[in-house]
């Protein structure tokens, strides 16, 4: 059975159940209204036949006199009061009046007239008389101080139930109104949570969320969902993994779950962030992406953020690119050595041994002395390797890479990793072998120190220099002159300087000159 016919079904018998009962129950209210106005109004009619002269003076007699003007005295108020009967009796029960003239003169019938002619009471009861069950008012009649008799005024009970169903009857109709017209809401609702919940039903929404949950728990990137004031509502495993979060966390704002970091940019980029990378704390960066949740108003509801452990990223890189060095490094040696040995080869082919001699012993030097300053002065073996990679790629390329013989590294900032350092030497390396000329004549001097307290980077090169109108925006992701997805080799520069409280300079004179300053010791900056 549909979901939409179960909602109806279910709220026509609630509406069965609340009618039916509200009905039951105003019947029985009412019938209980109606007595009692019943048993006032017979009461009345009692009070004024005791009163009633002819009535007195016939009890005082004590003659019962056929065809009487006092039982058609009697039937007179009887048929004016819409009663079924008016009884007058004397104190041994005999009937001086009633609606079938032959009942006058026989005793009264009920067994409930007892209390009105041993003590004068004036009560209403029910009884089964000649006219069937009723209900009656019993009044004594006094005559000089003395009783002489009693009235009973009485109306049956049938009469009473057809009073009291015709008055009902008129609220028939607009029970059925309201009966067709929750039906008629009832339907409309059904609708409205049929729309709400994609026209799916019980089964299929089942379904979709096992299915949702098993996709979310085994895709290996961290998901999270914000409702619109940025309180976590959903995660999945590696979320909890990558991030460390509990059923505790449920509920709880971004801003909570990781406290004093920049958890906060979870929120503020919404819609717009894509791709950012965001530092959670020392030794953990994320990328994420996110996008709005929305209702088919198109109100923001929430946001759904998916972020990668960039950390477990970074390792796979440097295996990656610990290989490419190694490449380049293979590649670069081929070639001089090839170039080398063809220049060898021919001084020995013009027996210009001296030459020859010279040659090698010149080379060797200049191999020994890049080789002897790197391993020397910089004690961080990946540091190392990094720039003898770079050395043997700009000779290949016919560009000479200089590395000031100053240059020295026992040790990193307190916050910064081999990888960042990494990423800066490696990033303005690059720019400056694309900048310089590769025939010959470009130079890329660089030099590495502690001064102060502080690490020290400082890049040349004899290039071009970049144009004033493009300055402003070379530390903006994405932005590049080159071709190829580019153009996130200054940003993450500026980004880990900036994290690291550090600061960049760039000058142009006759190339363009980097200056890069890291403190030894200190927090991150908050962004």
């Amino acid at each position: 059975m549909k979901l939409r016919t179960q909602i109806i079904l279910f709220f026509i018998l609630i509406l069965l159940f609340s009618v039916g009962s509200i009905t039951i129950f105003s019947y029985y209210q009412m019938e209980i209204i109606f007595n009692k106005q019943l048993e006032e109004k017979l009461f009345d009619i009692a009070y004024y036949a005791a009163e009633d002269s002819l009535v007195k003076e016939a009890l005082a007699v004590n003659e019962i006199i056929p065809d009487s003007e006092l039982n058609e005295h009697i039937e007179k108020i009887r048929v004016k009061t819409n009663v079924d009967f008016i009884v007058v009796f004397n104190m041994d029960r005999i009937r001086f009046t009633h609606p079938n003239e032959k009942n006058i003169g026989q005793l009264f019938k009920g067994g409930d007239e007892k209390r009105v002619l041993e003590t004068a009471e004036e009560y209403a009861s029910k009884a089964e008389g000649t006219l069937g069950i009723s209900v009656r008012a019993f009044v004594p009649v006094f005559y000089e101080g003395r009783q002489v008799g009693a009235v009973c005024v009485g109306s049956t009970v049938n009469e009473n139930t057809k009073s009291l169903n015709n008055i009902i009857k008129q609220f028939y109709p607009f029970i059925l109104i309201g009966f067709v017209f929750g039906i008629y809401l009832s339907a409309i609702l059904a609708s409205n949570i049929k729309n709400e919940i994609l026209g799916l039903e019980p089964k299929e929404i089942t379904l979709m969320f096992k299915e949702k949950d098993a996709i979310l728990e085994n895709v290996m990137e961290g998901i999270i969902t914000l409702d619109e004031a940025g309180n976590l509502i959903q995660y999945n495993k590696e979320a909890s993994r990558i991030l460390g979060l509990t059923e505790e966390d449920m509920g709880k704002n971004t801003e909570e779950i990781i406290q004093g970091n920049k958890a906060y940019e979870l929120i503020k980029y919404g819609e717009g962030m894509h791709e950012t990378e965001v530092k959670i704390r020392p030794g953990l960066s994320i990328m994420c992406n996110s996008s709005l949740l929305k209702d088919d108003k198109n109100q923001v509801i929430g946001s759904v953020i998916n972020f990668k452990d960039l950390t477990e990223v970074k390792k796979m890189a440097e295996e990656l690119t610990g290989i490419k060095k190694m490449a380049w490094s293979l590649r670069a040696n081929n070639h001089e050595f090839m170039n080398k040995l063809h220049t060898i080869s021919g001084l020995i082919q013009l027996e210009e041994y001296d030459e020859a001699i010279k040659y090698i012993s010149k080379t060797a030097k200049s191999r020994n002395k890049i080789t002897d300053i790197i391993t020397g002065n910089i004690k961080i073996s990946s540091i190392s390797a990094l720039l003898l990679a770079k050395y043997y790629k700009a000779e290949e390329m016919r560009v000479k890479l200089e590395i000031d013989k100053q240059s020295s590294l026992t040790k990193l900032p307190e916050l910064m990793t081999e990888e960042d350092l990494e990423s800066i030497i490696g990033n303005l390396v690059e720019n400056s072998l694309d900048a310089v000329s590769v025939d010959g004549t470009g130079i890329i001097s660089m030099s590495l120190y502690e001064k102060d307290q502080k690490l020290i980077l400082e890049l040349r090169d004899n290039g071009p220099g970049i144009p004033e109108n493009i300055r402003h925006r070379i530390y903006e992701q994405r932005f590049t002159t080159k071709s190829g997805q580019r153009g996130y080799g200054m940003y993450i520069v500026k980004k880990i300087v900036d994290r690291l409280n550090g600061a960049i300079n760039l000058t142009i004179s006759g190339g363009t000159s980097w200056y890069i300053e890291i403190p030894m010791e200190g927090g991150e900056k908050d962004d």
